[in-house]
């Protein structure tokens, strides 16, 4: 039970501080995308938590792109 809430929660957390941090739009997903297959060895998880993972790291993007807009408008 605690691989699905971590596969959950640790692209969306992922997602945003990366996209804080770097100020960009794609570097943060390939990052976290890197990170979730080679670093938690994601290709050899079941396939309920890889789905869950992408719907996660989708999620994390949205979100992602939101905080983008804000930062870019602030800077304008």
């Amino acid at each position: 039970m605690l691989e699905y809430i971590l596969a959950g929660l640790l692209p969306v957390f992922f997602m945003l501080l990366f996209n804080r941090v770097l100020f960009s739009k794609y570097v943060p997903i390939i990052i976290t995308l890197l990170i979730l297959i080679f670093g938690f060895d994601g290709l050899n998880r079941p396939l309920s938590q890889q789905v869950i993972g992408l719907v996660s790291t989708a999620i994390g993007f949205w979100l992602g792109l939101k905080i983008y807009k804000k930062q870019d408008r602030k800077v304008r």
